[in-house]
């Protein structure tokens, strides 16, 4: 048996594992009693994939695995034991301050959260698991609309239905308190109001770390290179995809983007056979199901790709943009799965409300993302 994760592993192992994603046949999280002996595993970024005896897991961020020498499994409460890391000192340290939906006291709730989390910061407790159908709480549509704006942290994929059965019931609020942004999922608010039937909405409030800001921040083409650069440079991270082997994605980088960066090999290099897999699968689904997964390193300042034979394809196929999705990997990653705060050794907020010049921006003021600068000649 085996199991990989893709965040943990550079390109090699990612490329490995591609073929699994296209083909699983996981089973629905259980109940797991007690503590019995055997191998345990959880996913904090990308997706880890158990495998034994042809079976496969697939597990998402957030989620955990046992397996013993008969079975293999997702397992829905996992034991206390694995949450250690949350427990030390450094975790708790780089925490916001939490408190419970009952502790609000004015009569418009929602403005209530995003004012406790822009000016002390506090955020709401317990996180729910919005992927299982949790939520804070339900808010009448015209409490959400007052924060609608053409902002967004990811695109859906235009070739398949936005409500998909896989897809929560619930709708998404992102916060970001280095930039006083709240951005409401523009793609969901709609959809679901005509759904439910009702202007009675489930909202899942996903509180950002500091120095995370949305894709919009970067404008409407943004690149590689600039999320790269702004990674690297000033420590900003773009926004987690909230469900990306659904089709969502970041950005939509070209061929020549890829190959400026990454190893792409020519056609002629993939074998017949895997060729006319890819090809039959990009035909069949495009990427609504998977997009490809560019995993960005801050120490190092380097990206790997998952699936550089994949992308071939796709260009070969007359795909000029190819959806994209960005994992940001930084010294306390696995902190960051605790609960948002302030990413350690940052004395203030990291880059996002850092102005050109280095002047700090006092807490609460808003902040004019810096302008897009120029696509690299590749030169």
């Amino acid at each position: 048996m085996k199991a990989m994760t893709r965040h943990l592993l550079p390109a090699l192992i990612s490329v490995a594992l591609a073929p699994v994603a296209w083909a699983q046949d996981s089973d629905e999280c259980v109940e797991l009693e007690g503590t019995p002996p055997g191998m345990y595993t959880t996913t904090d970024e990308g997706m880890t994939y158990m495998v034994k005896d042809g079976k496969t897991v697939e597990l998402n961020a957030g989620q955990a695995g046992f397996a013993d020498e008969g079975t293999v499994k997702c397992i829905k409460a996992p034991p206390a034991f694995l949450d250690w890391p949350c427990s030390t000192t450094a975790a708790q340290s780089r925490m916001f301050n939490t408190y419970e939906i009952d502790e609000l006291e004015s009569g418009n709730k929602m403005k209530e959260i995003v004012e406790r989390y822009f000016t002390v910061p506090e955020v709401l407790a317990p996180v729910p698991n919005w992927i299982d159908g949790e939520y804070n709480a339900v808010f009448k549509y015209n409490d959400i609309i007052q924060f609608a704006s053409t902002e967004y942290w990811y695109l859906s994929n235009p070739n398949r239905p936005f409500l998909d059965p896989k897809r929560p019931r619930s709708l998404l609020i992102s916060l970001y308190v280095g930039t006083n942004q709240v951005v409401v999922d523009a793609n969901a608010i709609d959809a679901l109001r005509k759904e439910i039937g009702s202007d009675d909405i489930p909202v899942s409030f996903v509180f950002n770390d500091s120095n995370v800001v949305p894709i919009s921040y970067f404008g409407a083409n943004v690149s590689l290179e600039e999320a790269r650069k702004a990674f690297k440079e000033r420590g900003i991270k773009i926004s987690e995809v909230p469900m990306w082997w659904l089709g969502d994605y970041h950005l939509t980088p070209t061929i020549t983007e890829f190959e400026k960066f990454f190893d792409i090999p020519p056609l002629e290099d993939i074998s017949a056979n895997k060729q006319a897999k890819l090809k039959a699968d990009l035909e069949t689904h495009g990427f609504t199901r998977k997009p490809i997964l560019v995993t960005l390193f801050q120490d190092t300042g380097t990206m790997a790709v998952d699936q550089p034979e994949r992308v071939r394809m796709a260009a070969s196929l007359g795909i000029t943009n190819i959806p994209t999705v960005l994992v940001f990997i930084e010294p306390d990653t696995v902190l960051a799965r605790c609960g948002p705060g302030t990413p350690a050794g940052s004395s203030t907020v990291s880059g996002s409300t850092t102005p050109i010049g280095g002047a700090t921006v006092p807490p609460g003021t808003p902040v004019v993302p810096p302008p897009t600068e120029p696509e690299a000649s590749g030169s």
